[in-house]
């Protein structure tokens, strides 16, 4: 039996040691409650995604053992990297530089990751997206988040800076 490196194999252990790294997170660092059949606590629904997360990594592992896969393509590091930034962005500028803003900020930072962006649509796509983010967020679901900044440096830069 060989094992071609392939796609279905490379995105199968990514998928179980994603998966490990969220059990290992929610049982030993977050100390998040099981709690009981009839009451579950925090920690049931992660560990439940993470258990299917590692379910389908192990299922595209044996799927690339037993059939034919394809080679894995040349990463793309462009578009890597920006999509994470603009995720790490939005995480931590959402407290303090609102809604907003902070949708603009991520959602720029995203689209920087292709040559293909129509910056044009992009702007026009953005206040829609900004529009519905408002609208569904603050007004119907009336979560607690600022719509606009409330300090011009989010603290976790504050230190940085000073």
């Amino acid at each position: 039996m060989r094992i071609k490196w392939g796609q279905d194999m490379a995105a199968g252990v990514l998928f179980v040691l994603v998966g490990i790294g969220a059990l290992l997170t929610i049982y030993y660092y977050d100390n998040l409650s099981m709690g009981t059949a009839q009451r579950p606590g925090t920690g049931v629904l992660p560990a439940i995604l993470s258990w299917c997360l590692i379910g389908t990594g192990l299922i595209l592992a044996i799927k690339s053992i037993s059939f034919s896969d394809e080679a894995v393509p040349k990463v793309a590091w462009r578009p890597f990297i920006l999509v994470t930034l603009g995720v790490v962005a939005f995480g931590l500028l959402i407290d303090q530089w609102g809604l907003v803003l902070t949708m603009l900020i991520a959602m720029t930072l995203c689209a920087a990751g292709t040559r293909e962006t129509r910056w044009g649509e992009f702007a026009i796509f953005t206040v829609i997206m900004m529009a519905i983010g408002v609208g569904m967020f603050i007004w119907m679901l009336g979560m607690p988040i600022n719509v606009w900044p409330t300090k011009a440096v989010p603290s976790f830069l504050a230190g940085i800076l000073r």
